[in-house]
C-alpha cells in the first residue's frame, strides 16, 4: 500500500537529490556565456560552480558515513553544516552574479529557492541526526 504523497515523509536521500540538482542547474546555467561572460569565468563564475559543487559532494560524503562513534558522527555533522554554510555563500553569491550579469530576477528566485530548499533540508538531516546519534552516543560515555 502507498502512502499518499501530501503524507510522505522527508527521504533519508532527498537532500541528496535536491543538491545534485542544485549543482547540475548551477553548472547548467553558468556554461551559458552569453549570460555569464567569459571574462568573469576566473573571477566569479568558476567560484559559483565550486560552491555548488562542494554543497552536493560534502552532503554525498556525509551521507556515505556510517556512524559508529563520536568521531564518525561528529565528522558527518561537520559536513552537513559546511555543506549548508556552502548554500549561504552561493546564495550570495547569487547576488553579486544578478548585478554583474544583470540575471532576471525570475531566474535568481527560482535559484534561490532551489539552494534554500537544499539548505533546509541540510539543517533538518543534522537535526535528526542529532535526535538519533548524540543521545545514544552520550549514553554510552
Amino acid at each position: 500500500m502507498s502512502v499518499p504523497e501530501g503524507l510522505r515523509g522527508t527521504g533519508r536521500l532527498e537532500v541528496i537529490e535536491k543538491a545534485l540538482d542544485l549543482a547540475d542547474y548551477t553548472i547548467t546555467i553558468t556554461a551559458n556565456s552569453k549570460i555569464f561572460l567569459p571574462e568573469y569565468q576566473r573571477s566569479l563564475t568558476d567560484d559559483i560552480n565550486r560552491i555548488a559543487l562542494a554543497i552536493y559532494v560534502d552532503a554525498w560524503t556525509a551521507n556515505n558515513i556510517k556512524v559508529t562513534n563520536e568521531e564518525s558522527y561528529m565528522e558527518r555533522r561537520r559536513l552537513q553544516e559546511r555543506a549548508a554554510r556552502n548554500c549561504n555563500n552561493l546564495l550570495a553569491l547569487m547576488q553579486l552574479a544578478q548585478k554583474v550579469f544583470h540575471l532576471k530576477l525570475k531566474r535568481i528566485k527560482f535559484w534561490g529557492e532551489k539552494t534554500l530548499n537544499v539548505r533546509g533540508l541540510l539543517r533538518a538531516w543534522r537535526e535528526s541526526d542529532y535526535k538519533r546519534y548524540a543521545e545514544a552516543l552520550k549514553k554510552r560515555s
